[in-house]
């Protein structure tokens, strides 16, 4: 399976492709893999919620815990938050095409 296809690879780029961070993350996004050491250099210069963006999608990848639970619901914007929640429903398998109301169809064997 190529790694474009794995549902991390797919959870990751959800999150660095949300609309207000994806013309500072675009060149980052490779085929395979993530540019995170890039990332640092452009978190520098980035709101509060856009670093978040940036270390969740870190976390999601590395598997190195540097976000908690309440910096997701105090500091997310509503937008933002939702796209975190598909991202974490991507991770899973979820197919995001299928919508928030197929998710139980979307993996059966899975409850939504």
């Amino acid at each position: 399976m190529s790694a474009d296809a794995r549902p991390e690879y797919q959870a990751v780029r959800h999150v660095l492709t949300a609309p207000q961070i994806a013309h500072r993350t675009a060149q980052y996004i490779h085929a395979d893999d993530f540019d995170f050491a890039g990332l640092e250099g452009e978190v520098a210069t980035m709101s509060g919620g856009e670093a978040l963006l940036i270390r969740v999608a870190r976390e999601l990848w590395l598997a190195e815990a540097c976000v908690g639970l309440s910096a997701l619901v105090n500091r997310l914007d509503p937008l933002s938050f939702e796209r975190v929640l598909d991202a974490l429903r991507a991770g899973r398998g979820y197919d995001l095409r299928a919508g928030a109301a197929n998710f139980a169809d979307a993996r059966p064997g899975v409850a939504a």
